[in-house]
């Protein structure tokens, strides 16, 4: 396994909930932890959305099998030197090589 492939830091952010000393509770992102993955851009164009243009963007991240098994399929993810948070549409386990692969698109 090569560690220089994986050369892109992922942030891995869950949605939390906590008292708001009020009785009732809040919800934040909190950033779970930050680790390597590899990136590669699989899928991006611009879409019209309300008369504005939006740039779409779907992405697939390798992770090493250990690493990734701390990600929950409705975590969010934040990569750098990207804009954006990304959610998770699919997964795979590759048993041969110890990775898992994520793809994730583009959240708002």
């Amino acid at each position: 396994m090569r560690a220089g492939k994986y050369n892109k830091r992922v942030a891995i952010k869950r949605l939390t909930k906590s008292s708001d000393g009020y009785g009732g509770t809040t919800s934040t992102m909190t950033t779970q932890s930050e680790v390597w993955a590899h990136l590669k851009e699989i899928n991006g164009g611009i879409d019209l959305e309300n008369g504005r243009q939006k740039r779409m963007i779907e992405i697939e991240l390798v992770f090493r099998k250990k690493t990734a098994s701390q990600i929950n399929d409705n975590d969010v993810l934040e990569v750098s030197n990207l804009d954006g948070n990304f959610r998770i549409n699919n997964r795979f386990d590759n048993v041969i090589d110890f990775e898992t692969t994520i793809k994730a698109s583009k959240v708002g």
